[in-house]
């Protein structure tokens, strides 16, 4: 696994927020174009969702999140058979709201699954296995200390390896269009404690209501969806770095990392194959 260049760029395509940057330490100007940007993944049984960006210089005043966005790059994945080529499409419940997909590949365990992103400059590669995810046991809800209205969810699972790696994902019904990654939700098999379970609160995104007031917890009434993903080594250390750099941001929104683990070959961000499984509570 690489690490990303130490340039000042933001990378505007993170599932939890808008994006993570690294922190400078040269005054020299990038030379060429930036690089491209991954953000992609593939779940059991579910369609490949990528997407596709440059990084972009935040010590550049011009600097636009559209512009960033590479509509036209041939994005395609194989699964050791076959290669399918994904169709470009706007989706507002991305950031940004355009994606690469295709219906006619689904995500099965036990599968590696190959990524290549080709535009008229640049080729990216990334390959990523699926293997089988814990199963969601049970969820309760639980009150905030000092609110009436507001909770957390405790989750329990079964199947959970002690040299695994997983990541937990949250929707909650009333505030989210599709599921993001739950605060601090990535953990190693060593670290889960099954009396205990694990506590799960909302992510920041950036696709929150921007008129209310952003929580990491649930109102009363809510239905709240909690999925476990099982993922590879590598995208356990991207994960992990990025929950410990939005941790200590002080900006919901714009989270900065230095040296951000990537398993893009000739690029930045990820690729993921993800086993999961997923569960719901009515919070009453």
């Amino acid at each position: 696994m690489k690490a990303l260049n130490k340039t000042i760029y933001i990378l505007p395509v993170m599932a939890a927020l808008l994006g993570v940057a690294c922190e400078s330490v040269s005054d020299e100007p990038q030379a060429g174009p930036m690089p491209l940007v991954v953000e992609g993944w593939i779940e059991e049984g579910a369609a490949p969702v990528v997407m596709v960006t440059r990084a972009v210089d935040l010590s550049d005043e011009l600097a636009s999140f559209d512009d960033a966005v590479e509509r036209w790059a041939r994005v395609s994945v194989s699964d050791g058979e076959r290669r399918y080529y994904l169709s470009g499409r706007i989706d507002t419940n991305y950031t940004p709201p355009f994606i690469f997909t295709t219906s006619r590949l689904k995500g099965k365990v036990g599968h590696s699954y190959s990524l290549l992103v080709e535009t008229e400059t640049d080729s990216v590669e990334a390959e990523s296995r699926l293997m089988p995810a814990p199963l969601v046991a049970r969820l309760e809800a639980e009150p905030v200390e000092g609110s009436d209205s507001l909770y957390r969810v405790r989750a329990w699972f079964d199947g959970i390896e002690p040299d695994g790696m997983y990541r937990l994902f949250v929707r909650s019904q009333r505030q989210d269009s599709r599921f993001y990654g739950a605060f601090m939700g990535t953990f190693s098999g060593a670290d889960y404690d099954p009396s205990e379970g694990r506590i799960v609160t909302r992510g920041g995104h950036s696709l929150y209501d921007a008129e209310g007031e952003f929580s990491h917890y649930f109102p009363y009434g809510d239905r709240v969806s909690v999925k476990i993903c099982s993922m590879e080594a590598e995208l356990y250390d991207f994960w992990r770095v990025y929950d410990s750099s939005v941790s200590l941001s002080q900006n919901l929104f714009f989270s900065f990392a230095e040296n951000c683990p990537s398993n893009i070959r000739g690029g930045l961000g990820y690729w993921a194959a993800y086993g999961m499984d997923y569960r719901s509570i009515n919070i009453r």
